[in-house]
């Protein structure tokens, strides 16, 4: 993954780290820790907060 990270660093000039890029780093720890990847992912929960992160609200709750 630093090889990878590296090679995209050098194409790619411009654009900056994400958190995903240092989350790689750590991919190998992790599935050793947890096991597959399906247990533990929560991509799918955090793109559901972000929808309604966006959703625009008068900020009152009901």
């Amino acid at each position: 993954m630093k090889v990878y990270l590296k090679c995209v660093k050098t194409i790619f000039l411009k654009i900056g780290w994400w958190p995903n890029h240092h989350a790689l780093l750590h991919l190998d720890d992790f599935l050793c820790r947890y096991g597959p990847m399906h247990g533990w992912w929560m991509f799918p929960f955090k793109r559901v907060i972000g929808s309604l992160q966006k959703m625009n609200t008068n900020h009152k709750i009901g």
